[in-house]
């Protein structure tokens, strides 16, 4: 399975880069013990994101400071936050047999 790359629609700065992509690379039992888990399960079953906790991920996966995490355009943070909650959802997270 391949990194995902979010194209972003307002570009950030970055390690006094202009940013116009980010990619994320999949996260690690280490960091899931000290970031978290991004979302939280309500007793209702419903599920939401942890924007704090998504935001830290992002940071650490693409290897950019909070501060180019916090200039990001909401549709591109969204895009971001669906991005590292696909890597706790779907087939990779079913049990091989």
């Amino acid at each position: 399975m391949s990194d995902p790359m979010i194209a972003l629609t307002q570009p950030i700065k970055a390690h006094d880069e202009t940013v116009e992509s980010l990619t994320l690379r999949r996260p690690t039992g280490k960091d899931v013990r000290e970031l978290g888990y991004p979302y939280k399960i309500s007793a209702d079953e419903s599920v939401s994101l942890q924007a704090d906790v998504i935001a830290r991920y992002i940071e650490r996966l693409a290897a950019i400071p909070r501060s180019s995490v916090d200039q990001m355009d909401p549709v591109d943070l969204n895009a971001a936050a669906w991005a590292v909650a696909g890597f706790f959802l779907g087939s990779a997270a079913s049990p091989k047999n």
